[in-house]
């Protein structure tokens, strides 16, 4: 189950020549691309607890969320591809860069993996960052032996007065 479509992908690049014969790469081709992404996206997804039957009549706004994740992966596949058939020296011809296409969908598939979509999906889920919670910093994430961020320097263990 793919989220995007080939059209979506391969509007990143608006001189790339579809439905001509030879079409390097095919859309064969880019559908795989988007389907191993698909697979990748979905497995995280899965492992979060989301659902995904049905995503885009149920949800339609987790499965734009997905969607997009989606374009993103197999637009910077693509863009990969393109560039290489172009060569080096070859201008970008107002293209997306593939390499920020990826670092854009390696960000967004680490933020569905460390749960920041949760509420998306799972309306009732919590967020998994305490810092809202405490409303400040938790006691194990400071420094016992730097004065600057250690709060209580009057108690530390081990210090002669």
């Amino acid at each position: 189950m793919s989220f995007t479509t080939i059209d979506a992908v391969a509007a990143h690049f608006p001189g790339f020549q579809r439905g001509v014969p030879g079409q390097n790469p095919s859309d064969a081709q880019i559908q795989a691309w988007i389907d191993s992404q698909a697979a990748r996206i979905s497995a995280l997804a899965l492992s979060r607890g989301y659902t995904l039957d049905n995503l885009a009549t149920t949800n339609p706004t987790a499965n734009a969320m997905l969607a997009l994740i989606n374009e993103l992966g197999a637009a910077a596949d693509l863009g990969d591809a393109l560039f290489s058939l172009l060569g080096p020296e070859a201008a970008a011809q107002g293209w997306a860069q593939p390499a920020t296409l990826r670092r854009s969908f390696e960000n967004t598939l680490g933020e569905l993996e460390r749960g920041a979509y949760d509420k998306l999906f799972i309306p009732a889920a919590r967020t998994g960052d305490v810092f809202p919670a405490f409303g400040g910093v938790a006691g194990q994430e400071t420094d016992r032996n730097d004065p600057e961020t250690d709060l209580n320097v009057s108690f530390k263990k081990d210090d002669v007065f």
